[in-house]
Order: C-alpha cells, then sequence, then structure tokens
C-alpha cells in the first residue's frame, strides 16, 4: 500500500511552497484535521485510495481556488466518471440544474439530503470552504456529491432516495455561435480560441450594424490570451496601446528550483516530436536560468500583435453586455475583468469564478495513481483582500425559475437596449 501519509505531506509542502496562489489564502491553510484522519486511518490500516483522494480534495477546496485539481488517473479500478446532472444550492437544498445522463432526475428536483444527512450536517461537521465557498449561492457540491452513495430527491411534495449512479465521464463539445435578434448581435461564446477569431472575422460587417452586443460567457473556462484580442474593439471606449492592455495583465510567477524541475520534465516529452521540440528546447533553457530565482513579474505571452500598436475600439457609443457566472473563468474572466472598466459595458449576471487570478499550472503525477495540478503563477493586480472575481454591475442571485427561461438573457438584452449615456 502507497505511503498515502507521506504523500500527503509532500502535497501540503507543495502548496505552502510552490502554489502560487498561497500567500493569499494562508491564513485559512489549517491541514492538522487531514492529517489527523489520514494518519489515524493509516496506522489502522483502513486508508485506501478513495478515501485519500475525498480527504486531499476537500484540503484544496479550503483554498477556493477551482484551479487547484487533484485527480485520480484512469485504471484497472478506477475510471473517470459523472453523476449525469448538476445542481445549484439554494438555502437548505440543492436544485438540479442541468439534467445529462441521470434519467432519473428533472431540473428543479430538489436534494434535501445526501447519505440520509441534510446539508447542514456537512456544512456544520465540515468546513463550509470545502465546498468552495462560505457563500451558499456559491457554493459547489458536484465533487462532494461523486463521493456519495445515495441522495434524497424531492418533488411536488414527494421524496424518495435515489442511489447514486456512475457514467462515463465524456469531453463536452464547446461551441461558439452569433445570432442578431432585434438589432442585438448575441455572442454565445464557450471557447475563447482560433474558432472565436474567425466567426467575428467572418461576420464583422453584421456586428457593425448591430446597435449593440451582447457576449454570453456563462459557459467560458478555456482559451487564449491571443484570441480575446479580436473582442477588444468591442468593449474599450477609446484607443488603448497593445502594451497598456497586457501591461494590466502582468503576472508574477514562482520559479522555485521545484517548479522548474517539475516543468522541464515535462518538456522534456515533447523534445522526440521535431516540430515541438525547438521551442521545447528553448523554454528548457529559459526554465534553467530561472531556477531558484522565486517571484518574476511578467506579461502574458505573444498577443499577436506589435505592443505599440492602437486597438481601436469600434462604435464606442454603443453599448456591449457580458453576462458572467459562477463558471465563467480564465480568459473570459479576464476579458469581464477589462469590461467592467469600460463606460460603454454592462456586466449582468453573477460574480465569476475567480479562476483567473492563477494561471499556469504544472502537473505532477504520484505513485502513477494521483495528479495534482497547480498554479505557479498569480495576477500581478491580485490583493488578497479583493474579491476573487469579477463582480457584476447588475447582479442576480440564481433561482429554479432560471431552469424554465433566460432571465439572465432576458435582462442583459434590457441592458443593451437602455439608452442611458455612458
Amino acid at each position: 500500500m502507497p505511503r498515502y501519509d507521506q504523500l500527503f505531506q509532500e502535497i501540503v509542502h507543495t502548496i505552502k511552497e510552490d502554489y502560487a496562489g498561497f500567500a493569499m489564502g494562508q491564513e485559512h491553510h489549517d491541514p492538522r484535521p487531514y492529517v489527523h484522519t489520514i494518519g489515524t486511518a493509516f496506522m489502522k490500516k483502513e486508508l485506501d485510495a478513495d478515501l485519500f483522494y475525498r480527504q486531499v480534495n476537500q484540503y484544496l477546496a479550503e483554498t477556493d481556488d477551482r484551479n487547484l485539481r487533484f485527480s485520480r488517473r484512469p485504471d484497472a479500478d478506477y475510471q473517470p466518471f459523472t453523476n449525469g446532472f448538476f445542481t445549484r444550492r439554494s438555502g437548505e437544498v440543492l436544485i438540479v440544474s442541468e439534467v445529462r445522463e441521470e434519467d432519473q432526475l428533472r431540473p428543479k428536483d430538489e436534494i434535501i439530503a445526501i447519505n440520509g444527512q441534510p446539508l447542514r450536517f456537512y456544512t456544520e461537521t465540515l468546513k463550509k470552504r470545502v465546498f468552495y465557498s462560505d457563500q451558499n449561492d456559491r457554493q459547489i457540491w458536484t465533487g462532494f456529491l461523486k463521493m456519495a452513495d445515495q441522495i434524497t430527491v424531492r418533488r411536488n411534495g414527494q421524496t424518495w432516495d435515489l442511489p447514486l449512479r456512475h457514467f462515463a465521464k465524456t469531453e463536452i463539445s464547446k461551441t461558439n455561435t452569433i445570432i442578431v435578434d432585434k438589432g442585438i448581435a448575441v455572442l454565445r461564446i464557450e471557447r475563447i480560441d482560433e474558432t472565436l477569431e474567425y466567426l467575428v472575422e467572418e461576420n464583422k460587417a453584421l456586428l457593425r450594424e448591430a446597435d449593440s452586443m451582447i457576449l454570453d460567457l456563462r459557459r467560458c473556462e478555456e482559451g487564449w490570451e491571443s484570441s480575446m484580442f479580436c473582442l477588444l474593439p468591442y468593449v474599450l471606449d477609446k484607443s488603448v496601446p497593445v502594451c497598456e492592455v497586457m501591461e494590466g495583465q502582468g503576472l508574477l510567477t514562482l520559479y522555485t528550483e521545484k517548479n522548474c524541475r517539475r516543468r522541464i520534465a515535462q518538456l522534456k516529452t515533447m523534445t522526440a516530436d521535431p516540430d515541438l521540440a525547438p521551442i521545447a528546447y528553448e523554454m528548457i533553457e529559459e526554465l534553467e536560468a530561472k531556477a531558484g530565482l522565486g517571484w518574476v513579474l511578467e506579461t502574458e505571452a505573444d498577443w499577436g500583435a506589435e505592443e505599440d500598436a492602437l486597438i481601436q475600439p469600434i462604435h464606442p457609443e454603443r453599448r456591449t453586455v457580458l453576462i458572467t457566472d459562477l463558471f465563467t473563468a480564465g480568459v473570459a474572466e479576464e476579458l469581464a475583468d477589462l469590461a467592467s472598466r469600460s463606460p460603454r459595458c454592462t456586466l449582468v449576471g453573477r460574480q465569476s469564478s475567480g479562476r483567473y487570478q492563477t494561471c499556469n499550472l504544472i502537473s505532477v503525477v504520484f505513485d502513477d495513481m494521483f495528479q495534482l495540478d497547480y498554479p505557479i503563477s498569480r495576477r500581478k493586480a491580485w490583493a488578497a483582500d479583493q474579491a476573487s472575481g469579477v463582480r457584476c454591475d447588475l447582479e442576480i442571485e440564481w433561482t429554479p425559475q432560471e431552469c424554465d427561461e433566460d432571465l439572465l438573457m432576458i435582462k442583459a438584452k434590457a441592458a443593451a437596449k437602455a439608452v442611458d449615456s455612458f
């Protein structure tokens, strides 16, 4: 049996010494309850992979940083899975907000107990931060539900127990679309990449003719800074040099000996590919020079434009509305952050995830069973006392009614039509 107690100590050491976000949440950092649980279970010979996996994930969740991930690698005894549905917390229950594979549930079903215990049992017994937030409406219970055996469901006054099933985890296709509705160009953006650049370029005449624009970022968690460039003319209200925008996106990267060694090990796997080898060797040489330097201030990667070039706004007198939610992350949050400082923009929805505050993940494999992903960079502008996500101008609390109609889009369209000056 692997020495899980020693492995946990290695993970704690990595979080304290090599994780870029540690300084922002160190006042909440207390691994002692997990050390005690893991150590006691080990001495009693009751510590297995499942218990260890649960304890590490609960420990990491207390950071509130969803870029910190601990996963089990597929093997003969384990395959990645999903419960087939998603939830939102509302008061003392979880509301089923979306159903995929689990056909025994419907949107708006209420989960009133997990393994026979009400939600408050877990929030009072465990630390609330185990669910990534101490705010009910921002808590994420997906990972916790994957560790449970059954839930108690209430629908139309009737309750029953439902054993939780495991469904094979599959990749969810990410798409970007554009429609024009009554003069409002609506871009539903799920990934900020070259497909978005192509979509914007192909529809630039349509976008110029629209009276206003909505950028729906609710499901956008991935992308590249260079691809965000195509949206900036519709967000900025005045000409801004590229270098000024890049400076605002500055990063502090933690170049410890261990971080550089781990990144170099990852890059060496690329050297066998003739197309990737030159850049891999260049990056390895750079990392060898930076090993042990500690914090280094950097800007984001190449944006594909000259730094002194001007970003020219397109119809700055027209309003742009951005919709964000709890799951808006990464580059989409950077875009929302820039928009929050532009008079032409209005943000509608809910505070974003905050995942854009840390980035540049390193992956570490332990005993070929587990993988830890942790960020080694954080935004220069991030202060410990500020909210981790981007706040909205018009904050709208989630309610089960959103299962029936798109309330955020309705509010966004109303904001897009607003005629007040800005």
